[in-house]
């Protein structure tokens, strides 16, 4: 992507990085800032005093030390932007989690130069993960923990790899901006509202009654991914004939409706709070259930993606 003059020289994009649409990118002389840390102003007053002082005794001992260490310094900073460059970056998609859980940011690092690379910190906002080395064309995934404060999806903004590698007076920097966002659902909370048993209903709008207990066998069906392992019939499996899923009679009709207007909450949160718990409770049960809310109704099923549906749903209402 190419850079304008006046953005070459911005200060955000120093401090937030530019905006990627791609997913992978490769660090290099564009992309690494390396700057003197604390440590480096103090090695840099020092080495104004020795000289001072060495140009002030004609002291040829004291030039000798004093540029051998000016010489460190400056070889340093080839070394440190060395340290980050030719890194290989990859936003990895990252899990969906609940808000008030701990989630992570995906990164995945490849070393493309087979040189070995030392102490980069990745981090995103206050929080930060570092990663002691690195050896020769290796790809490692590292996870950044987050905790967003609300629900819907998490930008993560700027992602910044930083080392002071080798001597710890530079920091060489790469500040990133990728287009991967994660997902947060609503935090499950339980209002001592049950699921609403008595809202099942055939898919023709007609109510049918549960029966608990009483369920009779109708015979095997193939096993379709995402069903619940309650369901499936373990001897057929044991006996290597496949993997069916036990169908019975009273599973074939009634159907759970998870409906916004069953919530007796005002607080729209609250709602969708009450949902997601409601959602994972028929989930762990079972159940073939469906989702009403404002604008939107998802028909009954059951398994993991009809699950992330309706949390996905709930995450970004109103969003």
């Amino acid at each position: 992507m190419s850079t304008t003059t006046s953005n070459k020289f911005s200060y955000k994009r120093f401090i937030q990085g530019e905006l990627h649409q791609q997913n992978t990118l490769t660090l290099n002389h564009r992309r690494v800032f390396i700057l003197p840390n604390k440590a480096g102003f103090a090695m840099l007053a020092l080495i104004a005093l020795m000289l001072v002082a060495s140009i002030n005794y004609n002291n040829s001992m004291g030039f000798v030390f004093t540029f051998l260490l000016a010489s460190a310094a400056q070889v340093s900073t080839f070394y440190s932007f060395k340290n980050l460059s030719a890194l290989e970056i990859k936003a990895v998609r990252a899990t969906p989690f609940h808000l008030g859980e701990e989630g992570a940011y995906s990164l995945l690092i490849k070393e493309l130069e087979g040189r070995e690379r030392w102490n980069i910190a990745v981090s995103i906002g206050g929080t930060s993960h570092t990663i002691q080395h690195i050896t020769g064309l290796e790809s490692l995934t590292v996870q950044i923990p987050i905790k967003p404060s609300k629900r819907g999806w998490f930008d993560a903004e700027t992602i910044t790899l930083s080392s002071t590698f080798p001597l710890g007076i530079f920091r060489a920097w790469a500040p990133l901006k990728f287009e991967q966002k994660v997902l947060v659902y609503p935090q499950p909370l339980s209002f001592e509202k049950k699921i609403p048993h008595g809202n099942r209903q055939a898919h023709d709008g007609g109510s049918t009654s549960l029966t608990a207990g009483v369920d009779e066998f109708a015979g095997l069906r193939n096993y379709q991914q995402g069903e619940h392992y309650r369901h499936i019939n373990w001897k057929a499996w044991a006996a290597e004939k496949g993997l069916y899923v036990n169908q019975f009679s009273a599973q074939q009709t009634p159907e759970t409706w998870l409906d916004w207007s069953h919530c007796p909450i005002e607080q729209t949160e609250d709602k969708l709070s009450q949902l997601c718990q409601w959602i994972i409770d028929a989930e762990k049960l079972g159940l073939s259930y469906g989702l009403r809310i404002p604008g939107h109704e998802l028909l009954p099923s059951r398994g993991a993606q009809h699950q992330h549906t309706c949390l996905k749903l709930l995450a970004l209402y109103d969003a």
